[in-house]
């Protein structure tokens, strides 16, 4: 018995997740500590100031993340169909 195989090509698009913000977290590199997940920037780098005055951490990095949704736009054979 003797197996085909068929190989599947698809396109995909991503788009940003209405429903999902852009959000920001304020991390120490000195220490490891991080600020809550917030949808505003500035709210993360307070936390930054704040834990510098408070420790004396000096390196700071402001993290984003934005959410995508993955959706197949085409799908195609390997021959083209």
């Amino acid at each position: 018995m003797r197996t085909r195989t068929r190989y599947r090509f698809a396109e995909w698009t991503l788009s940003t997740d209405a429903d999902a913000s852009l959000r920001y977290v304020g991390v120490c590199l000195d220490c490891g500590e991080h600020s809550g997940d917030t949808a505003s920037a500035d709210k993360a780098q307070t936390w930054c100031l704040k834990h510098a005055g408070l420790t004396r951490d000096t390196r700071f990095e402001m993290r984003a993340s934005q959410h995508f949704n993955a959706t197949m736009t085409h799908v195609r054979t390997k021959n083209g169909r």
